[in-house]
């Protein structure tokens, strides 16, 4: 079913005159998804820049709305490591793009909406966690007696904190994370090199989600939500943290 015949209502733009020149990329779709486009291009200027970025992708997405966003994270998983940051910002504007037509369309609910909101920035952190810890395996940074280990089974994971913990992202948040390591996956001889390279990791899984390139960033990610921040690592041991929270944790 075409997303037009899914809309409940279209938006009044703010200036009829900014959003009007980007119908001419829907001009086979049916005046309703013209209305749509033009209606959220006059009201906000970053949606059309993404409209006229991504406007040949959103026809399909029209075509086939019930599969757009899953067809989406699917094709970033498969994404090849080389090509990673690229591919998180390119998902992250139609995402977001999508996510904010099927709104003010009034096609999901405010819950689908942070649902999909939330749903991308746990597979970006995921995607960008797992390509940060491959990488310090290949070079040898985290004691491993296989390099081809998977990431998972590392012993190191990460806490999602604030709206994306709750599952309620919205359009502007930033990502609150907390990064940790267990100490027991490594012999006590192992255990600094593995801090250092879990540190490592944690740094370039930032640096692919928040560092601003010519396609723009995916999330401000902000790590300063772990104990004491302005004393510890990035990424810390679990029996550090748990020491933490037992006897000085503060109750925020």
């Amino acid at each position: 079913m075409h997303f037009s015949h899914s809309m409940h209502h279209i938006p009044r733009p703010f200036s009829a005159d900014h959003g009007y020149e980007v119908r001419q990329f829907f001009a086979v779709d049916g005046e309703e998804i013209q209305n749509l486009v033009a209606a959220v291009a006059g009201s906000s200027p970053y949606l059309k820049g993404l409209i006229e970025k991504e406007h040949q992708w959103l026809r399909g997405a029209f075509a086939q709305p019930d599969a757009a966003l899953e067809v989406e994270l699917s094709n970033l998983k498969v994404t090849a490591a080389r090509d990673l940051m690229s591919a998180l910002r390119r998902a992250k504007r139609r995402v977001a793009l999508w996510t904010a037509l099927c709104d003010l369309a009034g096609v999901w609910a405010l819950e689908e909406v942070t649902e999909a909101l939330s749903k991308f920035a746990d597979l970006a952190c995921q995607m960008s966690l797992n390509h940060a810890l491959k990488v310090q395996l290949q070079r040898g940074k985290i004691p491993t007696r296989n390099p081809e280990t998977d990431p998972a089974e590392l012993g190191m994971f990460v806490l999602a904190m604030g709206k994306l913990g709750a599952n309620e992202l919205n359009y502007s948040s930033d990502i609150d994370l907390i990064c940790f390591f267990d100490e027991s996956y490594f012999a006590s001889v192992d255990v600094f090199e593995a801090r250092a390279g879990f540190i490592r990791a944690t740094k370039n899984m930032v640096a692919l989600l928040n560092d601003i390139t010519a396609e723009g960033y995916v999330f401000r990610t902000d790590l300063r939500l772990r104990p004491d921040p302005s004393v510890t690592p990035v990424c810390i041991g679990v029996e550090a943290a748990e020491h933490y929270y037992e006897s000085r944790g503060r109750t925020w």
